[in-house]
């Protein structure tokens, strides 16, 4: 009895080593993996682009395009090492033209220069390093503050008139980016991206008679460290 008690001791002390064994294993893998990426990622980047606008009341037209410019700071957490969430802020300042026929001036010709502090938050995506580069997509939200705008209204004849403008202090933004990290030293990289900023909000506050959309086509330059 005793010697069958001895070896059930034995047998059980054998399976509690394996078991310890393959968890202690299991916890040196998952620490190395870990070890393997940074889950914190911050940089800088600016953002030179062109926007245009969508007119969305019958009275205006002749949108025209405009040089946009942003910069910003960037911070991605990743929950994995290919996949996280993307945030920070972007000062963004936005440009534009069109034309509307107004009943005392006639035609006038608007040029906007509108400023946003833009929080942007989104959805990263990242490939497996290919020689020193990733492949990356985003596709995100950007809450736009209103800061300041730069408004000129002129008449047929350029004599330029002031008009008075009441501008929404929120806009709304979908933002898509598709672009590479090229990794320069450990997790130190350069990034470019191409960034669809699309606008689905009027920029005018709502009982303003006019209805725009301010969308924009970028490329982001930016340096992570």
């Amino acid at each position: 009895m005793i010697k069958n008690r001895n070896l059930v001791v034995q047998i059980n002390h054998k399976i509690m080593k394996k078991i310890l064994l393959t968890f202690a294993f299991v916890i040196v893998m998952t620490i190395s993996a870990s070890a393997q990426f940074k889950p914190f990622q911050f940089g800088l980047k600016v953002e030179p682009g062109i926007g245009w606008s969508k007119l969305n009341s019958d009275h205006l037209y002749d949108g025209r395009s405009k040089m946009n410019f942003s910069w910003g700071f960037v911070g991605n957490v990743f929950f994995v090492e290919n996949y996280g969430i993307s945030t920070g802020f972007n000062v963004r300042f936005m440009n534009n033209e069109y034309k509307f026929d107004n009943q005392i001036h006639g035609e006038i010709t608007r040029i906007i220069k509108n400023q946003y502090l833009e929080i942007p938050v989104g959805l990263t995506m990242r490939t497996e390093k290919i020689g020193d580069i990733r492949i990356t997509g985003n596709v995100g939200y950007g809450f736009g503050f209103f800061l300041n705008n730069k408004e000129r209204n002129y008449k047929a004849n350029g004599d330029e008139i002031t008009m008075t403008t009441d501008y929404n202090k929120i806009r709304h933004a979908l933002i898509v980016k598709l672009g590479v990290e090229y990794y320069i030293h450990q997790s130190s990289c350069i990034t470019t991206s191409l960034v669809f900023n699309n606008n689905f909000a009027n920029i005018y506050a709502k009982d303003y008679q006019q209805n725009v959309l301010l969308n924009s086509l970028s490329l982001e330059i930016g340096f992570m460290f």
